[in-house]
């Protein structure tokens, strides 16, 4: 990963960002309405101002339409996660984590994949993981993508913008250097 940097003594939090990103997502809107740069997406992430991204507005349609599916077909999300998404991991007592690509990623650029790390253990809370979760998804990374070939950044959002709070998860957006196409 590389860090985000403070300038002149500023930290990542305390700087202004640019209108056109906070303007990015708006009640008015449905989504957001470009796909974010990484750089924003590092800036967002570095910043805590994970209330920012989000799926461009068919995106977010379609995961709105989605979820009012599953909730008629399930009863809740949690229940579809737990009986049908994350059954397999649920039930194996040895597996800990299991990191996947998101069904509904954000609107990420081009050779960026927005993965899922959920977790039987708690998470903690913003972005630096911990060594152990370090360590998992780097060495997936590794050897999915290429030592050194992709910069990342994680978060698991706070409490109040937690779409599943009842499973415990974090998210891992990965950046692939060079021209090859980063797939699931």
């Amino acid at each position: 990963m590389v860090p985000m940097e403070a300038s002149a003594g500023v930290s990542v939090a305390q700087q202004q960002l640019p209108e056109d990103l906070l303007s990015q997502k708006s009640p008015k809107f449905e989504g957001v309405q470009r796909d974010f740069t990484w750089e924003e997406v590092k800036l967002l992430v570095a910043a805590g101002r994970l209330d920012l991204l989000g799926r461009k507005t068919p995106e977010e349609l379609a995961y709105r339409d989605d979820m009012a599916q599953i909730r008629k077909q399930y009863g809740t999300i949690v229940a579809f996660m737990q009986t049908v998404k994350l059954a397999a991991f649920l039930a194996d007592a040895d597996a800990q984590y299991l990191m996947i690509p998101n069904d509904y990623p954000y609107a990420l650029p081009e050779n960026t994949l927005h993965y899922i790390l959920w977790s039987k253990p708690a998470l903690a809370s913003g972005t630096v993981p911990d060594a152990e979760v370090k360590a998992l998804f780097e060495s997936n990374l590794d050897s999915s993508v290429g030592a050194g070939k992709y910069e990342w950044v994680w978060f698991v959002n706070p409490p109040h913008l937690q779409s599943i709070p009842e499973v415990v998860h974090g998210h891992l957006i990965v950046k692939r250097h060079g021209s090859n196409n980063l797939e699931a």
